[in-house]
């Protein structure tokens, strides 16, 4: 079993525990957890795993000889010691991500409950479709997540909680599609 612990950093719930939590001890899962999301290293393509010695032998065995490199490692350790910044990244993001999702309310799009650095929005009551405003968006240069192709998941947008300036820019510009 492989657990993807890639937001569990963001998840404050109190009905929340993480894959490594819950099946730390356990010989047949692997846990993953990424250096992509929380500590803003997405292109350094570096992440971390977690599991029995027999499944971390069993990887060692197939893995690249030079699979990361030195200054990723140097940057991943580096980011795990600041934990104000850590910190100051989920305020920012369960403060953006309340916001925006009470914006689009107004406009009757609706997501799910604050728990990760994204809002998976529901476009199902709203005057326009969820790709609409997607088009709308994309001509203005603000790319969000379609979950038609691939996930065939109809009517639906996926939107990452941005910097206090690109949050900002996307409740603009929707602000002017809508009004």
């Amino acid at each position: 079993l492989v657990i993807d612990d890639a937001y569990s950093e963001y998840m404050k719930n109190d009905d929340y525990s993480s894959g490594l939590e819950l099946f730390k001890n356990k010989d047949n899962v692997f846990i993953l957890r990424t250096f992509s999301k929380m500590f803003g290293l997405a292109s350094l393509r570096i992440g971390w795993g977690y599991g029995s010695k027999q499944i971390i032998r069993a990887l060692n065995v197939i893995k690249p000889p030079f699979n990361v490199n030195g200054l990723a490692q140097v940057a991943a350790a580096e980011s795990l010691k600041d934990k104000q910044f850590i910190q100051k990244s989920i305020r920012h993001n369960l403060n953006y991500a309340n916001r925006l999702k009470k914006f689009l309310e107004k406009y009757n799009i609706f997501s799910n409950d604050v728990s990760a650095n994204f809002l998976l929005l529901n476009f199902d009551d709203c005057k326009y479709s969820a790709n609409f405003l997607y088009q709308k968006l994309k001509n203005k240069g603000i790319i969000l997540r379609s979950t038609e192709d691939g996930y065939h998941i109809k009517n639906k947008l996926r939107l990452t909680i941005g910097s206090s300036r690109e949050n900002l820019i996307f409740m603009n510009a929707v602000r002017k599609i809508f009004n």
